[in-house]
């Protein structure tokens, strides 16, 4: 059975078939007014909307009868009315062509706000899976439209480096841009938009990076890009990674039997102490995502390969590394070169935690730079 539901809108068509947006350009007392003549159409489907002004949630379009109209936006939300109006308002402040809402009927897709008919911007407010997620960002690419996915805050972020969590959906919506990967959110209240920048993968949906915000008012298009991290804000990131290290080691000792344990399996094999691994082993590398396993895993995988004469290659293609997916072949040899480079230079060293750090920042500052060619 097909799907019907209400559907929310911020533009409607009038009588003589015009786009009546709302835009705050209206008081709520002259929209009760306008109400009162005027008939609202949805520019969609043609139906018949309403146009509802309540006290506490922005004035809005709503079908008046369920509907399949435009199925593949996500429910709306005071957030997400708020955070397309504040957009929309956003770009015109810059002097950018800006539509609210605007349908593309070439892909059936209705953009939260279309800018210079190049960008498509998705104000993203709640979950969303991330096959329609990318075959929303697909339709744009056909018509030859950038999309721009931003993620909705209902209350804002603290600003720092440390442990970030992020969903499957949320992973998708990074924003590949000059050189690494980020995550570009807006909160409505204090219009203000958030990046979570220089991400290194952990675990499951565990990551390590920096959050930093930027009012609108500061804000430019195309948006500003984060800056890579400095050698102290690098210090912390280590840092945390050394602990996340820590507490994994813990909780493999504790894990049941060791002889089927991968961890302990490796530590044996290369002779290291599992209660005390050196810290050359579960180092934050950028890309470091293309794996599935834990740094420490993966990085002491090559470590065992490289003793044993294994290639890269022999070893990803075996499938002992487990990539995240079979394209992130190439990508995942890169970073697996760089650690090998790193471990092979660094493992008989005699300063091997004095140099640690200005070892991995090196690999750092070379992938930020190879990345932004």
């Amino acid at each position: 059975m097909e799907e019907r539901r209400v559907v929310i809108i911020l533009v409607a068509k009038t009588s003589n078939q015009k786009l009546f947006y709302l835009t705050n350009q209206h008081s709520r007392q002259e929209l009760h007014k306008i109400r009162t003549h005027e008939q609202f159409f949805c520019p969609t489907c043609q139906a018949s909307v309403h146009l509802k002004i309540g006290e506490i949630n922005i004035p809005h379009f709503a079908h008046k009868a369920l509907s399949s109209c435009d199925q593949f936006s996500e429910p709306e939300s005071s957030l997400h009315l708020h955070g397309k109006l504040l957009l929309h308002n956003f770009f015109k402040k810059l002097n950018h062509t800006v539509d609210l809402e605007k349908y593309l009927s070439g892909i059936r897709q209705r953009t939260d706000v279309f800018v210079n008919e190049r960008y498509a911007i998705e104000f993203q407010c709640s979950p969303i899976p991330v096959s329609q997620l990318f075959q929303r960002s697909d339709g744009y690419k056909r018509l030859n439209v950038h999309p721009v996915w931003i993620k909705g805050l209902k209350e804002p972020l603290r600003e720092e480096i440390g442990l970030v969590h992020l969903q499957a959906y949320e992973v998708a919506m990074f924003q590949q841009a000059d050189h690494f990967s980020y995550l570009l959110l807006f909160h409505p209240p204090n219009n203000r938009f958030y990046y979570q920048s220089n991400l290194f993968y952990v675990s499951g949906n565990r990551w390590v990076g920096k959050t930093k915000s930027l009012q609108a008012n500061q804000q430019i298009f195309p948006f500003a890009l984060p800056n890579p991290l400095t050698r102290n804000e690098f210090k912390l990131v280590i840092g945390i990674f050394q602990n996340l290290k820590r507490q994994y080691i813990r909780s493999q000792l504790y894990a049941g039997r060791r002889i089927g344990n991968l961890f302990c399996r490796l530590c044996y094999e290369l002779q290291v102490e599992v209660a005390s691994v050196p810290a050359f082993f579960g180092i934050p590398l950028l890309g470091g995502d293309c794996m599935k396993e834990p740094a420490i895993i993966w990085q002491l995988q090559i470590a065992q390969a490289y003793e044993k004469g294994v290639g890269l290659e022999t070893l990803v293609a075996s499938g002992q590394v487990v990539l995240t997916h079979p394209e992130k072949f190439s990508q995942a040899l890169e970073v697996m070169t760089d650690y090998l480079t790193f471990y092979t230079s660094i493992k008989n060293s005699e300063k091997t935690n004095a140099n640690l750090l200005d070892n991995v920042y090196d690999i750092y500052c070379k992938t930020v730079r190879k990345l932004r060619k």
